[in-house]
């Protein structure tokens, strides 16, 4: 065998070997592997890919697996009949092996070609995808080939901006330096370098409102209780209903109805249509902003994931938000008794919590050491609670 013969038989076995995915671009320690692309794999789509490049015939140039030996010298030749290189300094066996391999291209970019797959390397990095009741674990690779031609197309587009200065309408494209293939890079791929330029894109944008309304979904909301609905009207209004309680209670109790099931009501239908007092404020007040967060939701309606791909008792709130927020903000969950104790019970806690009330309560207890009046209820903090509670599940009826 001559040796023009082994020189073909080694150039054609580097390009055989060549793939346009390597994994060792994920990590420079792992094994070699990789995945070469035919011409039947390509994808029609509007964005840039090693798949969707190969619909308008771009011969996306393949890269050695890892160098070993001479695999960086003998892939000279390859990368230059891929890339169509300028050889007019180059000797003739240089010349003429670049020519040769240029024949061989078109056949072995007609077969598909991988390498190394049988087991991943734990050291590669995974993301795991939701399918069905389980996952896909996919690592992520790039090609360097697509990344040699996006380089010369951002050199290409910065230069012409540069050469049009103040009056050009191209905005510049912003690169950034990734450290890739640890101290020596060529161990990796001759087109690794190509890697090193990454685009660095703006995140999305999104209006305040639409961030405001992804923000309720996924956190929900802490409702505002104003200081000023915490004021002494409050506390004689609690204090007048407490008195009437108590009074229609044992009236009840008195003419032994209790023990047939028949309780006093505790107003008709007339006296609560006069009632709007301070307590009926603070609810519709909670209650409204709600509504107004609801509103604020319905605008990204068609962004928020479907309850098949997630499961949730509310639509408008991520599973993770308290169910008392969820109903808050979605008045479908409010009809349920359960959510209306937990709401009462939360709102009649913070209010007796509020500085004003505990203030309230010895103020009035000064006020019964200094007086010979008997006091029948003196609503203290605990009293308090269980008497707003009772109040505010009869405004959610």
């Amino acid at each position: 065998m001559t040796s023009k013969m082994i020189n073909e038989d080694i150039y054609q076995q580097a390009l055989a070997e060549s793939v346009h995915f390597s994994v060792k671009t994920i990590n420079s320690n792992i094994e070699k592997g990789g995945i070469r692309l035919t011409k039947d794999q390509k994808l029609d789509l509007p964005y840039i890919s090693a798949r969707t490049l190969l619909v308008d015939d771009f011969l996306i140039p393949t890269d050695y697996q890892a160098n070993a030996g001479k695999t960086a010298t003998y892939f000279k030749v390859i990368k230059a009949a891929q890339l169509d290189e300028d050889l007019s300094e180059a000797d003739d066996e240089f010349k003429r092996n670049v020519a040769d391999i240029k024949s061989k291209l078109k056949d072995t970019f007609s077969e598909f070609y991988s390498s190394g797959l049988e087991h991943i390397d734990v050291r590669m990095r995974q993301l795991l995808i939701p399918k069905n009741d389980g996952y896909i674990s996919i690592s992520p690779i790039s090609a360097a080939g697509v990344n040699h031609y996006l380089n010369i197309e951002v050199d290409t587009l910065k230069e012409q901006r540069k050469n049009e200065g103040k009056d050009s309408k191209l905005k510049n494209i912003q690169t950034a330096v990734f450290g890739i293939g640890g101290a020596n890079p060529q161990n990796v791929g001759s087109l690794v370098r190509s890697m090193q330029r990454p685009i660095v894109l703006g995140s999305p944008t999104l209006n305040h409102q639409a961030r405001l309304a992804f923000q309720y979904f996924y956190k929900g909301f802490d409702y505002k209780l104003s200081n000023a609905f915490i004021n002494r009207d409050m506390y004689v209004e609690l204090t007048i209903y407490a008195y009437q309680f108590e009074r229609q209670s044992s009236l009840t109790h008195n003419l032994d109805l209790h023990e047939q099931g028949i309780y006093a009501p505790f107003s008709n239908l007339k006296e609560r249509e006069k009632e709007f007092s301070t307590i009926e404020k603070v609810v519709a007040n909670i209650l409204a902003q709600g509504d107004e967060i609801l509103e604020i939701l319905k605008s990204i309606k068609d962004q928020l994931p479907s309850q098949k791909v997630l499961e949730r008792k509310s639509f408008w709130s991520h599973p993770d938000v308290k169910i008392l927020t969820q109903g808050l903000i979605n008045p479908e969950l409010q009809q349920f008794d359960d959510w209306k104790e937990l709401f009462a019970e939360h709102l009649a806690k913070k209010i007796t919590q509020h500085a004003y009330w505990q203030k309230e309560v010895e103020i009035q207890k000064k006020w019964a050491a200094q007086t010979d009046q008997k006091i029948d209820i003196l609503i203290d903090k605990e009293n308090s609670k269980g008497f707003l509670k009772r109040r505010i599940l009869e405004l959610l009826k």
